[in-house]
């Protein structure tokens, strides 16, 4: 998934999961506000069944209070009486004066689930009646609700779809507002991805960011007015050096083949011819790298079969007079031989050689290379091996990093070393291949090339 398509995927995302958290939040709330009210609300604790029991028959047959009745209805200021089956009161305490003493079955059916004038009243049956006890006014809010059930069904169903409703318009308004902001701030990061590659961008200077936009146009050109004065810069150097430089090797090689002059003039005569055509393939590298770095350097594809260019290049450093201190083994299977990828032959030459080159270049005390050409699940695979000094970690770190540009340098001219990598990985790059490298002090280096067939 490309960088700007995971940004606003989260930011949907997130916007999302505050949605949900908003709902949740809501629900949490109304349950617990639902909780504080029942338990901070007073609850009366008059039992009926105590009020009930409270209230026997004497020995004479008449109906009377029991000890501590009286005090339970007043701490709660409530009353009690109890009707006959001619609804007359048959037993009284605390009843209002302003409440009948006698009442219809009508009436009895009015209060007996809602109120007695003002006052909440609640009944339970009683041996000798029917028991009404009644609280103060205003204590209670008694309800009763009578609904069709069809019309609950539907009601319930009506909510549903109002929550449903705006869940989904809000969805549908934080993905308004995602692509409203995508809409504008897309073309800037992905114009912030081409800069950071070197390349020119062009974004249109209007809207809402017209100015971070401006901004990013102007520095886009100024990196590229800044990369093609550099690349121009070592094309000019390179072109400049090189004539000086042809002549100073054709004067050292004829010091050095001049059987008149000493034999140390000779050999110095010698080392300044090597310095030289080393000094000479730098620059070639430096200006080959710059052309590939900015696609100055057109790929000339054709079929190429690796075992066959590895050999030619392996057979050239052997026949080129390569010292007795160094070797070099070549091996291939045989499957690798008749397979053949799309590349710049030369190229691919000129990154074989680099790399056989390094081992030799980094090993003055002498190494074995080998090179081998195989064919593996991913590909054909080109490995270059040595048993020299190899490199440390930190070191390893510094070129296996995704250098894209011209940044290596040190004091001991291992320059040379990091160059000839950077040069390596472009070319690879360029072929749509991969390059891995593995080395650890005084166990030589290895680099692995892979093709896609």
């Amino acid at each position: 998934m490309k960088p700007v398509e995971r940004f606003f995927r989260k930011y949907f995302l997130s916007m999302a999961g505050i949605i949900v958290l908003f709902v949740l939040l809501n629900v949490v709330l109304f349950f617990s506000m639902l909780i504080w009210a029942w338990q901070t609300s007073e609850e009366p604790d008059l039992s009926l069944e105590k009020i009930c029991a409270g209230i026997v028959m004497d020995e004479k047959g008449r109906l009377t209070a029991a000890e501590g009745l009286s005090g339970l209805l007043e701490e709660y200021h409530a009353w009690a009486m109890i009707l006959d089956d001619a609804g007359t009161v048959i037993f009284q305490r605390g009843l209002p004066g302003e409440l009948p003493r006698r009442y219809t079955t009508t009436d009895v059916a009015k209060f007996s689930r809602w109120y007695l004038g003002d006052y909440p009243v609640y009944v339970r049956e009683h041996p000798q009646g029917l028991l009404v006890v009644g609280g103060e006014k205003g204590s209670q809010a008694k309800y009763y609700f009578s609904v069709n059930e069809s019309y609950v069904r539907k009601l319930s169903v009506g909510l549903s779809a109002v929550f449903l409703t705006n869940i989904i318009v809000v969805v549908l308004l934080v993905w308004k507002n995602t692509r409203h902001i995508e809409k504008a701030v897309t073309p800037i990061l992905r114009g912030i991805e081409t800069v950071s590659l070197g390349q020119p961008v062009s974004l249109p200077e209007k809207g809402e960011l017209s100015e971070i936009n401006r901004q990013l146009n102007k520095a886009g050109a100024f990196i590229a007015r800044k990369d093609t004065a550099r690349a121009e810069w070592i094309s000019g150097v390179s072109h400049d050096v090189r004539t000086p430089l042809s002549v100073m090797l054709g004067f050292a090689g004829q010091l050095e083949d001049d059987r008149t002059l000493p034999a140390s003039a000779r050999e110095q005569a010698a080392c300044i011819r090597k310095q030289g055509e080393r000094l000479r393939s730098l620059i070639s590298d430096l200006n080959l790298t710059s052309r590939l770095e900015y696609s100055m350097q057109p790929l000339r594809t054709e079929k190429v079969y690796l075992v066959e260019l590895a050999r030619q290049v392996v057979c050239e450093f052997l026949d080129g007079g390569l010292e007795e201190r160094y070797g070099i083994a070549f091996c291939a299977d045989q499957e690798s031989e008749s397979l053949p990828i799309l590349g710049d032959e030369a190229l691919l030459k000129r990154a074989l050689g680099n790399l056989i080159q390094n081992s030799i270049v980094h090993n003055p005390q002498g190494c074995r290379i080998s090179v081998s050409v195989l064919c593996g699940e991913a590909g054909i695979t080109v490995e270059v091996t040595d048993d020299g000094a190899g490199v440390s970690a930190e070191k390893l770190k510094e070129l296996t990093a995704d250098h894209r540009r011209l940044e290596s340098t040190d004091e001991k001219l291992n320059l040379r070393h990091g160059l000839g990598v950077l040069l390596v990985r472009q070319i690879i790059e360029a072929h749509k291949g991969t390059m891995s490298m593995e080395s650890a002090p005084q166990k030589g280096f290895r680099t692995v090339l892979t093709f896609p067939v």
